[in-house]
């Protein structure tokens, strides 16, 4: 199994670059062999051109923000209404956000069948470079999760990994 961690934000932005802060971190590891890692940071685009050489699976990392407290981590799959694009939506080659770069993806036919989202809940993404302290302490727990993702089998359910 092939496996793409793809981190997604922008630096500039505060703690919205927190999926390239974890991408860093994660290239100064020692991962399996069938593990590649991804700075995609505002290019969506080419997210998707990368997942057309071909992985069995690939792990959004993410600033993902559902109301919780911040430094908050969810993992979880999107689900296949969020995947399927609106027959009226335009084609966007200038796409940054990772729900629009993994629907055209699917629409092109190169989107791996397993998918996982690790996200963590932002503080402040306005601007301004560096992560708040909240998030900074995420990145560490972020990287026990990735680690336990490409480990795993798929038997377990993903809600599992969370300390």
């Amino acid at each position: 199994m092939t496996t793409l961690i793809a981190g997604f934000g922008n630096v500039l932005l505060g703690d919205d670059g927190f999926g390239v802060h974890v991408i860093k971190r994660l290239a100064a590891m020692a991962l399996p062999n069938h593990v590649q890692t991804m700075d995609v940071g505002i290019g969506g685009m080419e997210l998707v051109l990368r997942l057309k050489t071909g992985f069995d699976e690939v792990i959004v990392v993410d600033a993902v923000r559902r109301g919780e407290r911040p430094g908050t981590l969810f993992v979880f799959a999107p689900n296949e209404r969020e995947l399927n694009r609106d027959s009226g939506e335009a084609l966007n080659p200038h796409i940054a956000e990772p729900l629009a770069a993994m629907r055209m993806a699917k629409t092109l036919g190169v989107l791996p069948a397993a998918i996982t989202v690790v996200g963590c809940e932002p503080e402040n993404c306005s601007l301004g470079i560096g992560l708040s302290a909240a998030v900074s302490v995420a990145i560490d727990t972020s990287l026990n999760v990735i680690r336990k993702l490409v480990e795993q089998t798929r038997n377990g359910g993903i809600n599992d990994l969370l300390p």
